[in-house]
């Protein structure tokens, strides 16, 4: 299998467009091919988009095997799985396709779906996914949709599908395996997405052995029905961290978000917070997973579907929040701590009127202050503000087309103090007509506290950490080399300590 770095095209250009690249100053950091949100590859100069996300952390490593957007020579072969690898979250490694999908119209695996990876006790590795044949059923199969097996004996270097294992649901939509071992009973649990009755339920089959045959794998029934509508829950994951447990699956629904449920005791009901998502619309298909006494949940941020102004649509750009964990359960996600790290060179960014950018003071009439064009280098941006009233919005917003103060630009991320809620928007086309939001969290603000937010930008896409308590993803594809600003339209805020690093 061949290896190699994953060096996204907008590292290279970064160092390219600088001037000056490696000395100190602004849009000058030399970030040696470093990425926050990488793609699945690269063909030749184009981004191979990446979708749903199976982690698996092992020996040091996490393995972000994924869905590749990519496709075979029909409609009907899509989907391989394929991999890349990070000790650090900023450097990655592909390594190629893992298991591809069968280029014949009768394979059940004529595209791949979500699986899951896991090591047995005797250090081989299993992969669970999903096969699937749009036309399955006329080909002669029994359901569209099957779970399958693969394993690896040389360290996830080559994967052997196990052509006999073929384990059905009763309909179509069964799906998204996610294997784990419980220790308490000694036995492996697998948690498939499907339905009953008409509703979205996670079903759960148990086996003593990964090796075990589709027969030998027993029907445990129900393991969570949606308690929240009718809809899938795509991409399961469990895991027990600090004395929780917890369920994370995907809404095939309106809202489109990673929810989560927990527990404290096996046996017991599953419960939820008030605030029950991690992160928004903008990461999708979220699972969690551990590395040591840490936990991470990953996802991917959606390419849109009609430029600059359309929705998210399927395929795109990892995206991966460290998880807080707080003295109720409550999981919260926040900037990955290495990332933060690697990203910690101050540069100088400048207000188009003149003056470093260090503050920023709005009275309650909407005003804007102009900033310099964006970078194209990865850039943090970290501040505190605080707000006096509520009746509106505050925060960033990027895209304009020229240097103009009291302008809004294409796209604003706003804290939104009149409908309580971290939003953003790329459909704006004045003061008063932002158009639907993108992607938005609930919460709530309080007058004269002070906020801190951490702000991750790359290429198109950005995450904003909002009080180590909420966060939100967001793609906007005119960020780059234009200018942007900080605004405040119908609240009283305060922004200060804007601090820029690359």
């Amino acid at each position: 299998m061949i290896k190699k770095r994953l060096v996204p095209i907008i590292a290279a250009l970064a160092c390219v467009l600088a001037a000056g690249c490696g000395t100190p100053g602004k849009n000058s950091t030399d970030q040696e091919s470093k990425t926050v949100f990488p793609v699945s590859s690269y063909d030749e100069t184009l981004p191979v988009s990446m979708g749903d996300v199976m982690p698996f952390y092992d020996d040091g490593v996490m393995n972000i095997y994924h869905l590749q957007n990519s496709r075979g020579t029909l409609s009907l072969f899509y989907h391989p799985i394929s991999r890349l690898t990070t000790t650090d979250f900023v450097n990655y490694t592909d390594c190629g396709v893992a298991l591809d999908f069968e280029e014949n119209s009768q394979s059940p695996d004529a595209a791949l779906g979500t699986g899951s990876f896991i090591k047995d006790k005797e250090g081989n590795f299993h992969c669970f996914y999903t096969g699937h044949n749009d036309n399955g059923q006329e080909e002669g199969l029994k359901f569209n949709e099957v779970i399958r097996h693969a394993k690896s004996v040389d360290n996830q270097e080559t994967w052997v599908k196990d052509e006999d294992f073929n384990l059905y649901g009763y309909e179509n939509d069964f799906r998204d395996p996610y294997v784990y071992y419980d220790a308490e009973e000694d036995i492996y649990n697998m948690l498939v997405t499907t339905r009953d009755y008409g509703v979205g339920v996670i079903k759960r089959y148990s086996s003593a052995s990964l090796d075990a045959s589709w027969e030998e794998w027993q029907d445990r029934g129900v393991f969570f029905r949606n308690d929240d509508g009718s809809y899938n829950m795509e991409c399961p994951s469990y895991v027990e961290y600090n004395g929780y447990r917890y369920l994370a699956y995907s809404e095939q629904g309106e809202n489109r978000v990673t929810h989560y449920r927990y527990k404290t005791e096996k046996n017991g009901e599953w419960k939820k917070f008030e605030r029950d998502s991690i992160d928004a619309s903008g990461f999708y298909a979220g699972r969690l997973e551990k590395a040591g006494d840490k936990l991470y949940a990953f996802a991917w941020c959606a390419n849109l579907s009609a430029g600059s102004t359309g929705d998210f649509d399927w395929g795109g750009n990892l995206v991966t929040h460290e998880i807080k964990q707080s003295s109720n359960g409550e999981l919260c996600a926040v900037m990955v701590a290495s990332v933060k790290d690697a990203f910690s060179n101050r540069v100088k960014y400048e207000y188009i009127s003149g003056g470093e950018i260090k503050e920023a003071t709005f009275g309650s009439n909407f005003s804007a202050r102009c900033a310099e064009k964006l970078a194209t280098n990865v850039t943090r941006i970290n501040f505190t503000f605080s707000v006096g009233d509520f009746g509106g919005d505050c925060g960033l917003t990027f895209g304009l087309d020229g240097k103009y103060d009291n302008r809004l630009g294409t796209a604003a991320v706003a804290f939104d103090t009149a409908e309580s809620r971290l939003v953003c928007y790329n459909k704006i086309s004045s003061v008063v007509r932002y158009g639907d939001p993108l992607a938005s969290v609930a919460f709530a603000y309080s007058a004269g506290r002070i906020y801190n937010v951490d702000i991750i930008i790359e290429g198109e896409i950005l995450t904003v950490y909002l009080d180590d308590t909420v966060c939100l993803t967001a793609r906007f594809p005119d960020m780059q080399r234009r200018c942007f600003a900080f605004y405040s339209n119908g609240c009283t805020a305060e922004f200060k300590g804007i601090t820029f690093y690359e």
